[in-house]
């Protein structure tokens, strides 16, 4: 996790895949990014394999794999390289608050529905519910278009404690969509799809939530109290449990960042209820065929 939170140009599952290849790997760029600091490629170099969306792989290398290229204009040290690197990603009050507008709206891709008003004590961050009956029907409303969007009924709620501040609220938030993106949640009713629900008990579920918390917070560089949390587990079972799912925990991550940071433009096509929910994927189909007549 820490090798994961670490690559910053990375999201954490690419991160993921760069630690089962090369597990000391310190940076890692794609060739055309190590242009910028005036390096090439070394001809034995190896290269280290990543996903990219909306196409099969790419390619990036270790900073040991480069080298400063002929006449350079400026001989970057490996500390500036580093800094330079991670500067897009730092965060500052500003950018934390648009980075929670964007998590809330985008929440509603994926039916989640959200409720900043919970009375609880200073150590109850939030929660994430599944709406089951008819009297706990939310309407969210979910844009399909610059002109168009469609008022459809939540299958989650998150709640969030009234007196946290942005930061906690992130924080909480991700835990919560951890349970949702990890498959802790029991499928809502009149969804179809591979809805991978994992029957895991209390403590695996919450390892895996606060882990993909951490992970968020790390990169946003929040400081929250995950540490504290995984570290007496770790001390109670002297193991990370068997039934967590490493791959879970990066992908939940990944999906949380994407929403905060915009690493890619998010749709509805790319939320929970276009996936799964076939009462909306009709609605949408109908819009489509009115556009087009």
């Amino acid at each position: 996790m820490d090798f994961c939170a670490h690559f910053k140009t990375l999201a954490p599952y690419n991160a993921m895949l760069v630690n089962f290849q090369m597990p000391h790997a310190r940076f890692v760029l794609t060739p055309s990014q190590w242009k910028k600091y005036h390096r090439k490629i070394r001809s034995n170099a190896r290269p280290l394999v990543i996903l990219i969306p909306f196409g099969p792989v790419d390619f990036v290398f270790e900073i040991q794999d480069t080298y400063t290229s002929k006449n350079a204009p400026h001989l970057y040290s490996e500390s500036e390289i580093i800094e330079e690197v991670e500067k897009p990603f730092r965060v500052t009050g500003r950018a934390y608050s648009d980075m929670l507008d964007k998590l809330i709206t985008l929440m509603q891709y994926h039916g989640v529905a959200y409720d900043p008003n919970m009375v609880a004590g200073v150590n109850y961050g939030a929660e994430i519910s599944l709406l089951t009956s008819k009297e706990e029907q939310i309407p969210i409303d979910i844009p399909i278009n610059k002109n168009i969007s469609i008022v459809h009924n939540a299958h989650f709620l998150v709640r969030t404690n009234s007196t946290a501040d942005v930061g906690q609220k992130i924080a909480s938030i991700a835990h919560e969509l951890g349970h949702l993106f990890c498959y802790h949640l029991p499928v809502p009713e009149g969804w179809g799809g591979a809805w991978e629900y994992r029957n895991l008990n209390k403590d695996v579920r919450e390892f895996e939530a606060e882990a993909v918390a951490r992970m968020v917070c790390d990169r946003l560089e929040i400081v929250n109290t995950s540490e504290r949390y995984l570290a007496p587990y770790l001390a109670k079972y002297n193991e990370i449990p068997q039934e967590a799912s490493v791959e879970n925990i990066c992908l939940a991550a990944n999906k949380i960042l994407t929403m905060c940071f915009g690493f890619q433009k998010f749709t509805y096509r790319d939320g929970l209820l276009f996936k799964h929910d076939k009462e909306f994927q009709e609605i949408v189909e109908r819009i489509k065929a009115a556009n087009k007549k």
